[in-house]
């Protein structure tokens, strides 16, 4: 896979990054990157900047984290919500199997009931 080489800003510093993915996602990841670290020396002044870029590093982290255990969840939901998906189609193969049953029954039952009222009313001519 081919690397590319992109040049990002990052707290006023200019880093060379080497990544597999598109220059744009990379700058993206620095412009959050960047922003984040403001954010937290903005907040907190008296931080150096390698207990800034920790701090920042850490609530990377723990947002990666958190949506990590959000996607295992929302899996784990749409896996429950799969099979029981698997559970209603069959069942309502299995009902769906027993109307036709219950209507061809219900067919013959209208012959049957046909034939009957044709011996009963009778079909031959009186004198």
């Amino acid at each position: 896979m081919e690397k590319n080489k992109v040049k990002v800003l990052i707290n006023g510093a200019e880093y060379t990054l080497v990544s597999a993915e598109p220059a744009e996602y990379v700058q993206r990841v620095a412009i959050r990157v960047d922003r984040k670290l403001s954010e937290i020396k903005s907040e907190n002044p008296q931080l150096t900047n390698v207990m800034a870029a920790m701090l920042t590093a850490i609530n990377f982290s723990d947002e990666y984290i958190k949506l990590e255990d959000s996607s295992n969840n929302l899996r784990k939901q749409v896996a429950a919500y799969a099979k029981n998906e698997s559970k209603l189609s069959a069942a309502l193969d299995e009902r769906t199997l027993r109307v036709k049953e219950l209507e061809s029954q219900v067919q013959e039952l209208k012959i049957e009931l046909a034939r009957i009222s044709g011996k009963n009313t009778g079909t031959g001519y009186r004198k």
